[in-house]
């Protein structure tokens, strides 16, 4: 019990990632300006991706200028890739991950030499959403995604969530799971894709923050509700917290640009950049640990 009141104590202080503010809403789909969808909040508040192009913004934010930044320097080539995700939200930033997988290993499969009983060009990933209020797969699977991307990934991540969802829905299993400090049964809270030798292991926990981590992370994707909704979440403590969970080399994105929180990372000890932001937002951030 000890470290479940931790827990409630850490978040009281830090907030919740994208998914959590405010407790339960009621959310429409609004098509964006790519013909992409994102669901908007009933009252109008809290958007989970932009209106401009909620595809757009995530594949140039996480995907562009995040996960493929950091594969495209060479010494990280082979290396396995772990990748958090502070709230889940929609799943989109998660299927596109599972899409890239997939687009790497095809980097490897026209040469059959290329397929290595060693293990040198294995493609093992593994993703990590933080989100303690899922959505329903059902409102997820009203979303189409499907049609802007290759390779049957959302479909296929969403199967793969469907199979977790009653076990985030389990209340008796998230006490059991926050008590144990994030230990417990991962098959309840992940899913694997394989092809040959190689696999990616998706994963979503029902916590709100990376107490209960004892991993390390080579991209993390920053995608929580804006300053404005969660102030804490673009903190000194929240920053200090979520730069203990990124390896050395490891990077950082967000669609966030705000002044203050670009001051925090750098107080860290992070290499920050400014670079051209997603449609409708001039500026976007990425951190580097060197």
């Amino acid at each position: 019990m000890a470290s479940l009141m931790a827990y409630f104590a850490i978040m009281h202080e830090i907030g919740e990632p994208k998914g959590t503010y405010g407790g339960p809403h009621s959310w429409e789909i609004v098509a964006t300006m790519d013909g992409s969808h994102t669901l908007v909040s009933a009252d109008g508040q809290l958007t989970f991706h932009s209106r401009h192009g909620a595809m757009t913004e995530s594949r140039h934010v996480f995907i562009q200028n995040g996960l493929e930044f950091w594969l495209a320097m060479g010494q990280n080539s082979l290396k396995p890739l772990r990748v958090l995700e502070l709230g889940l939200g929609t799943g989109l930033n998660a299927s596109l991950v599972l899409e890239a997988w997939r687009g790497r290993l095809a980097t490897w499969i026209p040469n059959s030499e290329n397929i290595s009983g060693k293990g040198a060009h294995l493609v093992n990933w593994s993703y990590t959403a933080l989100e303690t209020s899922p959505l329903d797969p059902l409102l997820l699977g009203e979303l189409n995604y499907g049609v802007h991307m290759r390779d049957e990934a959302r479909e296929d991540w969403l199967a793969g969530y469907r199979s977790i969802y009653s076990s985030l829905q389990d209340v008796s299993f998230i006490q059991r799971f926050l008590e144990g400090g994030g230990e417990g049964p991962e098959e309840h809270l992940a899913f694997r894709t394989e092809f040959n030798e190689s696999h990616i292991v998706m994963k979503v926990l029902p916590q709100g923050w990376v107490q209960n981590l004892e991993g390390v992370y080579e991209v993390i994707f920053y995608d929580a509700f804006g300053p404005s909704a969660q102030p804490e979440l673009w903190g000194e403590q929240a920053v200090s917290l979520l730069v203990e969970r990124l390896t050395k080399g490891g990077v950082m994105v967000t669609y966030g640009a705000q002044g203050a929180f670009r001051r925090h990372l750098l107080q860290a000890g992070l290499l920050v950049e400014r670079l051209p932001g997603p449609p409708g937002k001039r500026e976007m951030l990425r951190a580097m640990k060197g």
